[in-house]
Order: C-alpha cells, then structure tokens, then sequence
C-alpha cells in the first residue's frame, strides 16, 4: 500500500487577512510619513507661498503684455529686421514663459485643492528644499532626474558629418 505523504503548509505564505493587515498598516505609516514631510506647510507658509505663486504669474504676463506693446512700433527696414530676430527671441522666451505660467497656475490649484506639496505622479512628498527653491516643482528630485533620463536616451543622435571630407578625397583619386 502507498503510504499518503504529508503535505506541509508553506510557511512563508500568506493568509489573505493578514496581508491585507499589512498592506493597510503600510498605507497608513506611508500616510504618517507623508504628514510629516509636509508639516513644514503650515497653513501660513501655503499662504505666502501662494502671494507668492500669484506674484510670479502677474510678472510673467506683465512682461508678455510688455513685449505685445513694444512689437507694435514699426520702422524702416532695418528696423524690421532687427525686431524680426527680436520676435523670434520673444517667441522662443514666450513659449518657456508659457510652460512656466502653466506650472505655476498648476501649483495654485494644487494650493486650492489642498494637494499642494506632493510629487504628481508618484503622490510622494516634494522636499522642502525643492519646494522653496521652485514653488511650482510639480516632481520630486527623483522623478524628475527619471524623466530627463528617458528623454536623454530617447534623444537622437546628432547628425555624423564626418564621411563628407573623405567624399570629395575619394572623388580626386
């Protein structure tokens, strides 16, 4: 006759209650930690910090608004010229102005919100260094030095100019 073989439990397996136990407990110290990390944000810091949001934005579209208001003087011809390579600086100045306007509007919805202070994508706390060298950080360090890793090695190659020489060598052989 076969003898039955006993078969052991797995030691090392987890009961689905008390992994689920786990998981809230580990929710939870995340949610203390991140309480933590943001206590630095009294409510009179976000409001400063808001006063300020609010002074950058009125900054950045006074100086566009400036920059409508001085393109509209016409002159001779050299004049245009000159004002054309201006407004392609203007366009290019514009359109970091534009990302940087977007960014900040963000953060003061984020102030409004109340979720001010977090990394958007990972929803981590953003260190206050960060925070209080660019209010309107939307990641933290981590994240971000992530996303300009991919782009650098998205990025393509520059064009390779180096056979053009040999080109006209190989021509006069």
């Amino acid at each position: 006759p076969m003898a039955k073989k006993r078969v052991k439990k797995n030691p090392k397996k987890k009961s689905g209650r008390k992994s689920m136990k786990r998981t809230a407990a580990k929710s939870k110290a995340a949610a203390r930690t991140s309480a933590k990390d943001l206590a630095w944000l009294t409510a009179s810091t976000i409001k400063g910090i808001r006063a300020d949001l609010v002074r950058m934005r009125d900054d950045i579209l006074r100086t566009v608004r400036k920059q409508v208001v001085d393109e509209v003087d016409n002159g001779d011809s050299v004049d245009q010229a000159g004002q054309s390579i201006e407004k392609e600086l203007m366009f290019e100045l514009s359109d970091n102005e534009r990302t940087t306007l977007d960014m900040i509007e963000a953060a003061i919805r984020k102030i409004d919100n109340g979720n001010y202070g977090l990394c958007e994508a990972t929803q981590k706390p953003i260190t206050r260094a960060r925070l209080q060298a660019i209010p309107y950080a939307r990641y933290s360090i981590a994240y971000q030095n992530q996303i300009e890793q991919k782009v650098t090695e998205a990025a393509e190659p520059g064009l390779d100019f180096s056979a053009i020489g040999e080109l006209e060598r190989a021509g006069d052989a």
